[in-house]
């Protein structure tokens, strides 16, 4: 019957609501419980205080306090009460005081000072004004009495960390740990370890500042400075070094470098305001920044004039999806463009981009488009007529390429050919190829179709003139790219190891996603035409170096925690990359670099590109291998145009 459902609807909906008050209920009664607790034990230590202080007093003259006898006993309900009033008002009630710290202490004593000079101004008054006999309290009692108070509510409020503190400070499973730091973070790191909420045994402290040295912190001695850190760890036997301060990225990348052979651990401690800005993590120790494993500081460059370049254009960016291409469309969405095309043939990687490019997604359009796909490539150009093309669509993964070369010739070459076919059919004002070092005297098949690409690209401008501005950019190898050497030596620290690296000695060039793009976006505004632009990155990294750093910034020792597993160089690396073999020439920018390497004509470039997109679709892997290692390290002089003999007859 519909009243018997109404009733049954009440009921049900009741419950929750009851449900919830009576948990409320439960825990106001609960901590009213506790609250009522300590009151009554603190009436009970304000009249034991008060007590003896008067014992004290007596001490005097037995004669003289007698007169105080009936006058006290009068007067001390009134200073149980006065105490209470204060504690409460003072906000004392409604801690945790097993986690208490100086705050708590310092509303518990202000509360007992406050309390005491209510009793001191009341007897005075109540003396002024009337002419009774009766002696209320001295002045000496009302001082003793309230600071006996104060000491004992403290001693019944933090008599578990006292305690706990005398119980676990003999521990023997903790690790002797040097502290980088002399702040709160610094103090609370050693206070933890001496209460056992931690498995450390603080020796003691290293200060960025030499004014600190042989200052005490927590009853811990200031050791040293960080140059004194080295022989502080071998001196004391220290197994782990923990940062709690702040400390510059050349600092930590020093403190790493020094480490990398020694078997002690190295931990960050994050910052409160690092994990109140979401930009930490809550753990014992924060995760690898790539910035730390660069072996200089990394390079910021101006981006005013990419403003004037991309404000109110139409941009294209292809292989959108990918590393490079995420942070590029990321970027140029904050150029105020007029509309931006982000074109990948992956799916997966264009949907997993769009999480990137929500601020932008008003201007933003996806594209799911092959670049060997010349029909589909035209028809997206004429509908979207950009202004600016980011060509970072390539397969880039030697290994994979090696045994697959055609894959190399079909997009890294015919891709970056079918893109600026595009761009001279549709009115494109400036073209970037993202290029790499290892199209620089290559030895794979990914390096060698990388240099083809940019030959095709300084011939497209020699063909094209101002009419469009074709540009390479040289990378090294970007910090924390997709497949790249920093995730895969992440997933292998996480996983316990170990660490594959194919020769310790090898040498590379690394940069940041972010160093990586502001030179893409800043040599798009800077080119003439038919350069070549590279980043000075520094001094090449040792691969071996690399994994131990990354294990360092794991929190972790090599060899001890994670081995380090040497597999051997794999078919088509170099032992050392390098930038370029002509001479770097210098550009308006600081730290980039600019390279005029010499290509083949139009004619006989052309003809090395129909071969090797013959000998692609014949699948002949060794003899298209020979062929393109050899055009791609054939030297021509800067601005020579040597004609190169095609043997396309053979392809055929």
């Amino acid at each position: 019957m519909p009243g018997d459902k109404e009733v049954s609807m009440l009921e049900t909906s009741d419950r929750p609501y009851f449900g919830s008050v009576g948990v409320r209920v439960a825990r106001a009664s609960a901590r009213l419980r506790s609250d009522l607790t300590f009151a009554t034990i603190d009436a009970l230590t304000v009249v034991l205080s008060y007590t003896a202080a008067m014992g004290l007093r007596s001490l005097d003259g037995p004669v003289a306090i007698a007169d105080f006898r009936v006058g006290f006993l009068i007067l001390l309900p009134a200073i149980v009460m006065i105490h209470l009033a204060a504690n409460l008002f003072g906000g004392v009630y409604g801690h945790e005081w097993e986690y208490a710290s100086v705050e708590e202490a310092m509303r518990l004593l202000v509360a007992g000072i406050g309390a005491g000079m209510a009793v001191l101004i009341g007897v005075l008054s109540i003396q002024g004004i009337t002419s009774s006999p009766i002696r209320l309290v001295p002045i000496g009692v009302i001082v003793l009495g309230s600071a006996f108070s104060v000491g004992g509510m403290g001693a019944m409020r933090f008599r578990a960390r006292m305690f706990s503190f005398r119980r676990v400070q003999h521990l023997s499973n903790t690790e002797p740990t040097l502290v980088i730091g002399t702040g709160t973070a610094a103090a609370e790191l050693a206070r933890k370890g001496k209460r056992g909420e931690q498995p450390i045994d603080v020796i003691g402290f290293i200060s960025t500042n030499p004014h600190h040295t042989g200052k005490r912190i927590a009853d811990l001695s200031v050791l040293g400075t960080l140059d004194d850190i080295s022989a502080i760890v071998e001196e004391r036997e220290i197994d782990q070094i923990l940062i709690a301060t702040h400390l510059s990225a050349a600092e930590i990348r020093d403190l790493v470098d020094q480490f990398l052979e020694v078997d002690v651990r190295l931990r960050i401690v994050p910052q409160l305001e690092d994990v109140l800005s979401n930009s930490g993590r809550l753990q014992d120790a924060r995760d690898v920044v790539v910035s730390d494993l660069l072996p200089r500081p990394a390079v910021n460059t101006d981006l005013g004039p990419v403003s004037n370049l991309l404000a109110g254009k139409r941009l294209l960016v292809t292989g959108a999806g990918g590393s490079i291409g995420v942070e590029i469309t990321r970027q140029i969405l904050g150029f105020s463009p007029a509309a931006v095309l982000a074109l990948d043939h992956d799916e997966t990687h264009l949907y997993d981009g769009t999480f990137a490019w929500q601020e932008g997604a008003a201007l933003l359009t996806t594209a799911l488009c092959d670049i060997r796909d010349v029909g589909q490539l035209e028809r997206l150009f004429a509908d979207f007529k950009p202004d600016v093309v980011f060509h970072a669509a390539a397969h880039k993964h030697v290994p994979i390429l090696e045994r697959s070369p055609a894959e190399a010739i079909k997009t890294n070459v015919t891709g970056t050919a079918n893109v600026l076919d595009a761009c001279h059919n549709h009115g494109v004002s400036n073209f970037v190829l993202i290029s790499t070092d290892k199209a620089v005297a290559p030895t794979s098949a990914m390096g060698a179709s990388k240099r083809v690409a940019e030959m095709l690209t300084q011939s497209a401008q020699d063909k094209m003139g101002h009419q469009c501005t074709h540009t390479a950019v040289r990378f090294g190898n970007v910090l924390g790219s997709r497949g790249s050497v920093v995730p895969t030596f992440m997933r292998q620290i996480q996983s316990g190891g170990p660490l594959t690296v194919t020769d310790p000695d090898m040498l590379r060039y690394f940069m940041t996603v972010d160093e990586a793009v502001q030179l893409v976006l800043q040599v798009s505004a800077l080119s003439d035409g038919g350069e070549v632009f590279v980043l000075d990155m520094g001094e090449p990294v040792r691969i071996g170096d690399l994994a131990r750093r990354m294990i360092r910034l794991a929190g972790l020792v090599p060899g001890r925690d994670i081995e380090v597993l040497i597999t051997g160089t794999r078919p088509g690396e170099k032992h050392e990359e390098v930038l370029a073999l002509e001479p770097l020439e210098p550009s308006p920018l600081n730290k980039i670099r600019v390279a005029h390497p010499g290509q083949p004509g139009s004619v006989a470039l052309g003809a090395i590109v129909e071969e090797l997109q013959l000998l692609a679709h014949n699948c002949s892997v060794d003899r298209l291998k020979e062929r393109l290692l050899e055009a791609s390290n054939t030297r021509w002089s800067p601005g020579q145009r040597s004609e190169f003999a095609p043997l396309v007859s053979e392809a055929s």
